[in-house]
């Protein structure tokens, strides 16, 4: 069990305008800081229809970023001209999508996109509990950062993979090219490749599950379909893949049959009645209602620390176990798969025999350890900008790297103003200040669930159930007549303490994640992890009042 300390004085009013400063110093040493290109003003509608100019003409003039770009793709080459993806209505231009731009020359390609997932990624996100439940800033700059790709009804945008303006073959060739929408927590896809042997090789995403085709769903069935099959015998023997992938769909099973052990469990604990907050008393899902939601639509907040932990065994380590199993990434498949599955569901059961003890107040608690999974510690600012939209560009051309954004001087921040001329060296100033609204709206949001916490600790050290010793970290103030019971609570004053901390991590993770333009950081390894940190944090406070209402006495040492 991590017991860090968690120090209530300082921290909670210093987090946020720490994060703010993140997000605007540089990081790299010694490097020459580039002057800012100045972008020209934004020109009119009434200006542009009035211009006698080719829109090539304009944008070789307004934007030329865009305009090289196009000229030097395949697409320029061919003499594919602003207008035939666009159209010619410069005050209702429709975004070129694959059924508004790309269908007309490339309908094979279309028709083969529309009929896999990617162009369904929309709709299925809007359909998303966990969705409905977020915020503006957290759909905008978590979900449909990524689930854009599917945007519109029967359409979707091609230039998620064919990077625009240059919709390079090439570029969408890339495995980076997928990077930054199939990593993290809850699809490791990359992850697992990066670390497998096909990373050493000459095998990539496309070319294992876009062989000839824009339908990845036709190799993405556990890889048994007959195209994945005869792909892998390309390079394998078959006896090979065969020992492959049913080893791989026997550790998924494996999987499978502890979540079943957790799902029973947690159904158990809500028919006696055991679930805090019970489904009927919180806020009602957005899809199901006030009734036990387990897989599917869950949510990762508001909810008991049981189905928090099985969310995380649902959501996160069966993933795991299987991306890393099929991508032959057995070190994922094992620690941080089945390991950890396991870990989980021995903490599933010890949580389901405390709150029947508690409930009827069993004399002696059996003992109990908290099982907590360590976070990432490489460095948050590289590692978000490695899988951002910035970092998989490739190299050269109009990829930013850490000074153009944030110069030499990490000492001086970088004022807003200068940010946004920044920004708008390769963005539309709606796309910059819609960025700035959502990177304000983030840091409000991140101090919501910050402030959430800091009550909760004045709370209970309020009720002088925590206080804090002299070196300010946070600990029991009462004690109790049995050892064990005494061992029970300051197990759970360490989990509170430790969430707390945790908080901190996925907050930072959260507003950084939005700063790099890295999806999954603001989500999964930002919002959602904060959210599941303020389950336990609440939990081990129900429990520690609990517990000192029927089995403690206040301690003569009531000093905070």
């Amino acid at each position: 069990m991590n017991t860090l300390s968690f120090r209530v004085t300082k921290r909670w009013s210093s987090t946020i305008i720490l994060f703010s400063f993140v997000f605007l110093h540089g990081s790299i040493a010694g490097a020459v800081q580039p002057q800012p290109r100045v972008s020209p003003p934004d020109m009119t509608i009434s200006e542009i229809l009035n211009s006698k100019e080719t829109c090539e003409e304009c944008h070789a003039r307004v934007s030329r970023r865009i305009f090289t770009e196009h000229k030097e793709s395949a697409h320029g080459r061919e003499g594919v001209g602003c207008v035939d993806c666009h159209g010619a209505d410069h005050q209702n231009m429709p975004a070129a999508t694959a059924r508004k731009a790309c269908e007309q020359c490339h309908p094979r390609e279309t028709a083969e996109y529309l009929a896999s997932d990617h162009s369904k990624t929309w709709e299925n996100m809007q359909a998303s509990a966990r969705y409905m439940k977020q915020p503006a800033v957290v759909r905008a700059q978590g979900c449909e950062a990524c689930h854009g790709i599917g945007a519109g009804s029967d359409d979707g945008r091609c230039d998620f993979c064919h990077n625009k303006h240059s919709f390079s073959k090439e570029q969408a060739r890339r495995p980076e090219a997928c990077y930054t929408c199939h990593m993290g927590p809850d699809h490791p896809q990359m992850e697992a490749y990066i670390k497998s042997k096909h990373h050493q090789t000459k095998a990539t995403c496309t070319g294992c599950h876009f062989p000839n085709t824009h339908n990845a769903n036709q190799n993405l069935d556990r890889l048994s379909s007959s195209p994945m099959e005869a792909l892998c015998n390309e390079c394998h023997e078959p006896s090979f893949n065969k020992q492959w992938l049913d080893g791989a769909e026997m550790l998924e099973k494996q999987g499978e049959m502890l979540l079943q052990q957790g799902r029973a469990i947690i159904k158990k604990l809500g028919q006696q009645g055991l679930l805090h907050p019970a489904p009927a008393d919180r806020e009602a899902n957005p899809v199901e209602g006030k009734t036990l939601v387990l897989g599917g639509h869950q949510l990762y907040e508001d909810t008991s620390r049981a189905e928090k932990l099985y969310f995380e065994m649902h959501k996160y380590l069966q993933i795991h176990l299987a991306q890393g199993a099929y991508h032959q990434d057995f070190k994922m498949a094992a620690y941080k798969g089945l390991i950890p599955m396991r870990n989980y569901l021995v903490e599933l059961e010890a949580e389901a025999l405390l709150l029947e003890e508690l409930a009827a107040k069993k004399e002696s608690l059996t003992p109990i350890t908290s099982y907590t999974t360590p976070r990432d510690t490489t460095d948050i600012a590289q590692s978000t900008y490695e899988s951002s939209f910035h970092g998989v560009l490739p190299a050269g051309g109009m990829k930013p790297d850490c000074t153009t954004c944030h110069g030499a001087d990490t000492a001086a921040p970088r004022a807003a103003e200068e940010m946004a001329g920044i920004c708008g060296t390769c963005h539309t100033k709606k796309q910059t200040e819609a960025f700035s609204r959502d990177f304000a709206a983030i840091k409000n949001h991140a101090a919501t669930l910050s402030q959430a916490a800091r009550l909760l600790v004045e709370d209970m050290t309020g009720k002088g159930i925590l206080k804090k010793n002299s070196d300010g970290a946070l600990e029991l103030n009462f004690t109790l007549e049995s050892n064990v019971n005494q061992f029970v609570a300051r197990t759970i004053a360490e989990r509170f303490r430790f969430y707390l901390h945790d908080l901190d991590v996925s907050l930072k993770n959260m507003i950084i994640g939005v700063a790099h333009s890295n999806p999954d950081y603001a989500h999964w390894y930002g919002n959602a992890p904060a959210k599941s940190d303020l389950i336990e944090i609440r939990d081990a406070a129900h429990k520690l009042e609990q517990i000192r209402a029927q089995y403690g006495k206040r301690s003569p040492q009531t000093a905070r």
